[in-house]
Order: C-alpha cells, then sequence, then structure tokens
C-alpha cells in the first residue's frame, strides 16, 4: 500500500469510532496544550527580561576597562589594545572614551554635564544619533561643537533663587538649549564670581569659559546617559589639558608609563555587530587581560536560568503528554482487539506484515497530529488569557514558530511511539486463530 492509500484507510477507520477517536485526540490536545503553553511562560520570562535590559542600553555594546593591578605584568588598554580589538570579527565600532564633569551655563541659570569624548564617526554606531538638530563636528578648541542629551535643557536651575529649576509652570524648560548661548567652564567658581585665594591672600586664576556650539540633541538611551554631552576626544582632551588645576589628573608613574607605552584610556567603547556574538568577542578582551562590562552578561545569566525553568515546566507538560500517550496505546489495543478478523483477512489475501504495521501506525499518527494541531490552537487561546488571569503578575507567553512545529511533531511522534507495540502485535497475530474470531 502507498501512503495515500494508507491515510485514506486510516481516516475511514478512524469515522467508525468517532467518539474514541474525538476523546483520544483531545487527551493529545490536552497533553500538547501543557508542553507548549509551560514552555512558552519560561520564554515569556526571557523575553521580559531582555526587554527591561534593553531599556538600561544597548546589548551590543561592549564597555572596556583597564585590567586590574595585581603588581605583574598587566595589559594596558592603550592605542595598540584598541587597535587589536578592533581587527576581532564581529567587531562593528571601537573607540577611546574621554570622560570629565562640567559646569554649563545659560544666562544666571546652571547646570551639571557629564562629557564623553569619543571619536564621532562611532556616534551613529553607539545610537548617538540627533533627534534634533544635526551631529557635531570637532569644531574648534575655544568654540567647540557637542551633542547633548534631551534631559540637560530641563536640568537647569537658577542658584540666586535658591536653585529653582528653570521651568515653566507646565514643566517645560526655560532653556531653548539649540538656539541659546551656553559656555562651559570646569572651575564652580566662575559660575558664582568668587575667586579662589592660595595661602598668601593673592587670588588665583580663574578657569576658562568655553562658547559651545550645540548642534543637536540625543536621546538618552533609557538613561544610559544623562544630563550628558557628546563632543570629539581630541577636543575635550585639550581642554582636560588646559585645566589641569581643575579635574583630576594622571599620577607622574601614571605619565611616566604613558611615555613608553602611549596613551592609556579609563574606558574604551565597543560595539559588537550581532547580539549573539557579544560573548565571544568579550571573552577574548577578558583573555588579554583587561576586564569587560555588558549588559549582555546579565541576558547570558537569565537565559541560563530561563532554560532551566523552560526545562521544568516542560518536564510537567511531558508528564502530560505521557498520559495522552498511554490513551493512544489503550485506543490502539482496542482497535487491534476489535478488527482481528479483518487484519487476519489482510494476511490470507497476501498483505504484507510490513503494512499491516503501517496501518495502525498511520491511524495513530492522524490522531496524534490533530490533537498536536488542536493543542496548538488551544495554546494560542492560552496565551491570550494569560494577561486576563494574571493581571497582576508581570507573566509573559510567548510562542515562536519552532515550539508551534516542534509541538505538533512531537505530538505525531509521541502517537507512533505509543502504537508500536499494538502494530507489532497486529503482525503476529495468526490468520487461523484471526479468522476464527467473531
Amino acid at each position: 500500500m502507498n501512503l495515500t492509500d494508507l491515510f485514506k484507510m486510516g481516516a475511514v477507520n478512524l469515522w467508525r469510532r468517532k467518539s474514541r477517536t474525538i476523546l483520544t485526540a483531545l487527551s493529545m490536545t490536552i497533553g500538547v496544550m501543557c508542553i507548549i503553553v509551560l514552555i512558552s511562560v519560561g520564554l515569556g520570562y526571557e523575553k521580559a527580561y531582555s526587554e527591561s535590559l534593553e531599556q538600561m542600553g544597548s546589548l551590543t555594546k561592549i564597555d572596556v576597562l583597564p585590567a586590574d593591578d595585581l603588581g605583574g605584568r598587566t595589559a594596558l588598554l592603550n592605542d595598540t589594545a584598541v587597535e587589536s580589538i578592533r581587527a576581532l570579527d564581529g567587531v562593528e565600532a571601537v573607540t577611546p572614551v574621554v570622560q570629565a564633569t562640567a559646569y554649563i551655563k545659560c544666562g544666571s541659570y546652571v547646570n551639571m554635564v557629564k562629557l564623553y569624548g569619543i571619536d564621532l564617526d562611532t556616534a551613529d554606531a553607539f545610537l548617538l544619533t540627533p533627534t534634533e538638530g544635526t551631529a557635531p563636528t570637532a569644531g574648534i578648541r575655544m568654540h567647540p561643537e557637542l551633542m547633548m542629551t534631551d534631559d540637560v535643557a530641563a536640568g537647569f536651575a537658577d542658584p540666586n533663587k535658591d536653585w529653582a529649576p528653570a521651568v515653566d509652570a507646565d514643566g517645560d524648560p526655560l532653556v531653548d538649549i539649540l538656539n541659546s548661548a551656553v559656555k562651559l567652564t570646569f572651575d564652580y567658581s566662575n559660575l558664582t564670581g568668587t575667586q579662589q585665594q592660595d595661602s598668601d591672600g593673592r587670588a588665583l586664576p580663574g578657569g576658562k569659559f568655553y562658547t559651545l556650539d550645540i548642534t543637536g540633541v540625543c536621546s538618552t538611551l533609557n538613561n544610559s546617559f544623562t544630563a550628558a554631552a557628546f563632543l570629539d576626544r581630541e577636543r575635550l582632551q585639550e581642554w582636560l589639558d588646559d585645566n589641569s588645576s581643575f579635574v583630576a589628573q594622571k599620577t607622574e608613574e601614571e605619565l611616566a608609563q604613558e611615555k613608553l607605552t602611549g596613551t592609556n584610556y579609563d574606558l574604551v567603547w565597543v560595539k559588537a555587530a550581532d547580539v549573539n556574538g557579544v560573548q565571544g568577542i568579550a571573552k577574548i578582551i577578558r583573555d588579554s587581560g583587561l576586564n569587560t562590562y555588558t549588559l549582555n552578561d546579565m541576558l547570558e545569566t537569565v537565559r541560563t536560568q530561563s532554560r532551566q525553568i523552560q526545562g521544568m515546566l516542560g518536564a510537567i507538560g511531558a508528564v502530560a503528554v505521557f498520559v495522552s500517550a498511554l490513551c493512544v496505546a489503550n485506543t490502539m489495543m482496542m482497535s487491534i482487539g476489535e478488527r482481528t478478523r479483518e487484519v487476519g483477512v489482510l494476511k490470507v489475501l497476501g498483505t504484507e506484515l510490513a503494512d499491516i504495521a503501517k496501518m495502525f501506525l498511520t491511524e495513530a499518527l492522524i490522531v496524534g497530529v490533530i490533537g498536536g494541531v488542536a493543542g496548538l490552537v488551544l495554546s494560542f487561546i492560552v496565551k491570550a488569557l494569560i494577561p486576563v488571569i494574571f493581571a497582576g503578575m508581570d507573566i509573559q507567553s510567548v510562542i515562536p514558530l519552532w515550539l508551534a512545529v516542534l509541538g505538533v511533531a512531537f505530538s505525531g511522534l509521541v502517537a507512533l511511539a505509543s502504537a508500536l507495540i499494538p502494530a507489532l502485535k497486529a503482525m503476529r497475530i495468526s490468520p487461523n486463530e484471526a479468522l476464527r474470531a467473531e
């Protein structure tokens, strides 16, 4: 018998015993629904955590930090290391980062910002793109171009009015940061007009004011950057060199080391081309002796926990499928007992034993696939009800295509396995005994 004949005959035989077929398929439906829904809840847990991490920043960004000084040979985070990282497979962009804190002033309003000096041609890769205005260029030292986050304008305050926020009654900022004259200084005394004095009472020279050209405003990237400004790395380093009295400086030992090895960076950003490549890149960097930090580390931990949860929930669902398998096996055993004479006739007519086994296995497969499809449909219904039933809890159900296909395929395989022993029993029925059976 060919495959088409087997399925036609199987469908006819199952239809002759509709009630039993429906109940058997229903048991498989419930089993498949249980295993799909329980695994989908585990997948939903992973998705929910991934979304929360993405709100904290990019999952493809790696922060590279200097090696811990353990007194031995220490890996250096210098230009050589940066070029080595840039050459790694899967790396999309790399930039050293110079950081500093400064004060900005607009009229009588004052704010504090965190400055990030980066290679501006990498800004797009790290999602630092303007939502208003344009991206900055290097500009000149006394009149540089910057891009600020969209929370800076609302952060201004008036020191002459007990630091009252510079916002109107509706909470909108009074400072139009793209169209206002904004100055920057590293010397706090410049903001108040007071002069510092040395031990002899002489006035100390104050820090410089820099007139800023704020070309654009960008997102805080879900608070990854708050009250921040981005500018050319070399330009910021020039500022820090000019304001050595007001910013933290490297020790003499560090400066002597840099004369031998080149500039050593406190932070380097690395952008992986794909989230799946982050862990591999981070491992290579760590193996070189440097330290890394990435939100993807937390995601990997969650994925491990998610797999454990999925395994546990899947095992619970497997119990339901096992019960369904027993129902299929029982149904097939009853079917063979009722059709002993039919089997005998087929053997007398010369039907091959393998075809007899295939006939019962095909019937079991049809029941399993019907139950699997029905279980999949029921799973989507339960998925829609989960947010309603568990309204006060953050429980999600995610049914990807692979889980849907696997659920239906698994139900068919379980049904086949359950019918294997009954099918073998049908092959061993003696034609003489079968023909004598009533």
